[in-house]
């Protein structure tokens, strides 16, 4: 009896251990509460939300100064004189390092160095080189103070302003270079204000910041109209950050920081982070002085020269009166 009694314990208690497994796995929702295990962000594009304005211009700083891009390292170079980010105080010479890399868009890079030296010197053949439409519109704005723009120039600019997208911010580039360059085009303030208008509105509300917007808004700082980039947006920008400090094309497809964006959110918050009634121009300018730089070691040997001379002549004029 005490035998049986026994068993018949054991069977339950072997019963309460392996009855609430085996309903759950005969449990006809239990299939559906699987889920696929998701892939891992990698951690270069992970955001957060709580960085700093300051904490993301330094972010993007450390991320932009390792970039082998040239047309980045113009832009960088641009930073460095409007805002002394020392980082980037050597762009303009890695960009001439890296054009005997870019045989294939040597013309157009050589072309384009303009941007950061006032002096550039460019072969006449060289401007045959460019083919891209974009292009097209911001070089001879780029050159507009030395070498006349073509006939029908004005017409592919407001054509430019009028196809919205990549164009429309172009567009806005090549006009803040024709003012800086003091070119006589005849540029409405309707015009103006219409291309003005035009980027902003690429900028939009929604919660996704992607390249276009990101270039919208540097472009329009750029042109000193800063006060149509909404704060919020700026917000945006910076909740959107990657964690390696750049980025990526658009916030809402996790990807690699992409050094085009990267570098026009760094313009973008440079100008939030520094704001100021003017600053110096995008395009580099001429000395502000006349003249000959003299090298201080030859100015050291001249005084040297001169010195000797000076006592050479002065011992002579000793001798003959003694």
């Amino acid at each position: 009896m005490k035998k049986s009694l026994f068993a018949v314990v054991c069977v339950i208690a072997f019963c309460g251990l392996a009855l609430p497994p085996l309903l759950q796995f005969m449990s006809p929702t239990s299939e559906s509460t699987l889920q696929p295990t998701p892939e891992p962000t990698p951690p270069s594009v992970v955001q957060s939300t709580n960085r700093t304005l300051e904490e993301a211009v330094g972010n993007a700083t450390s991320y932009l100064a390792q970039t082998p891009d040239p047309f980045c390292l113009l832009m960088l170079n641009v930073m460095y004189r409007r805002f002394g980010i020392t980082e980037f105080a050597d762009s303009l010479q890695h960009y001439d390092q890296l054009l005997a890399n870019n045989p294939e868009n040597l013309r157009v890079l050589v072309l384009f160095r303009r941007m950061a030296d006032y002096s550039n010197d460019v072969p006449p053949d060289f401007f045959f080189a460019v083919t891209e439409y974009v292009d097209q519109i911001t070089i001879p704005a780029l050159y507009s103070d030395r070498k006349n723009l073509l006939d029908d120039y004005m017409s592919k600019l407001e054509h430019a302003a009028n196809s919205g997208g990549y164009l429309a911010t172009h567009a806005l580039l090549a006009t803040i270079w024709l003012q800086e360059n003091h070119c006589e085009l005849p540029i409405s303030n309707d015009f103006a204000e219409s291309l003005y208008y035009a980027n902003a509105r690429l900028i939009g509300t929604g919660s996704v910041v992607d390249d276009l917007q990101l270039e919208a808004a540097a472009f329009l700082y750029l042109a000193g109209q800063g006060r149509r980039v909404d704060d919020a947006f700026v917000r945006r920008v910076i909740a959107t950050q990657n964690y390696d400090g750049g980025w990526s094309a658009s916030s809402d497809t996790p990807a690699d920081s992409y050094w085009h964006a990267s570098v026009f959110g760094l313009m973008l918050l440079l100008h939030v982070e520094f704001p100021a009634a003017s600053y110096p121009p995008m395009l580099a300018t001429a000395t502000s002085y006349d003249g000959v730089c003299l090298n201080p070691l030859v100015v050291c040997f001249v005084a040297v020269l001169l010195f000797e001379a000076r006592k050479v002549k002065l011992k002579a004029f000793v001798v003959k009166y003694q």
